[in-house]
């Protein structure tokens, strides 16, 4: 009975330490700025590929605001998914990059600036001619990537 508790506090343990962990390193990722009150124009379902972190299925938003762009996780990830925005006029370029083994993702890149976050979807030809539009430049050929640290040299 003992080992049984002191079993399911040690898996408790581990798991809390686990997403402590993991939210520390996900942390890094987050960008936000001060931005003016703007309305919701489009958004997209997705994932997001960034250090430490690629998420599929539909667990972020890439939403589009007069003002520039935000990508964020779902109520339910949120915890996870780093909130990550810009001004259009921040960003250098969108590009397209691909994993080995993974959708296409749209690849946002800012103006002498590290901080990057490339956005997946299954909707990339949808995406980049609302950055575009914009004004943002974009770059229509997929670029092969072998692993998610190669978007940050």
């Amino acid at each position: 009975m003992w080992l049984e508790i002191a079993l399911v506090i040690l898996l408790l343990a581990l798991c809390v330490s686990g997403i402590f962990m993991w939210t520390r390193l996900v942390a890094p990722n987050k960008r936000t700025i001060e931005r003016p009150e703007g309305e919701l124009e489009q958004f997209f379902w997705g994932g997001v590929m960034c250090r430490h972190l690629i998420t599929s299925g539909t667990l972020a938003r890439l939403e589009f605001f007069d003002w520039g762009v935000r990508v964020r996780g779902i109520p339910i990830s949120r915890w996870i998914v780093p909130t990550w925005e810009a001004r259009y006029d921040e960003l250098a370029i969108a590009e397209l990059v691909a994993l080995p083994q993974s959708r296409i993702a749209v690849w946002l890149r800012l103006r002498g600036e590290p901080a990057t976050i490339a956005f997946l979807s299954d909707r990339t030809s949808q995406i980049l001619p609302v950055l575009a539009e914009h004004g943002v430049p974009v770059n229509r050929s997929v670029t092969k990537i072998r692993r998610v640290e190669e978007l940050y040299q």
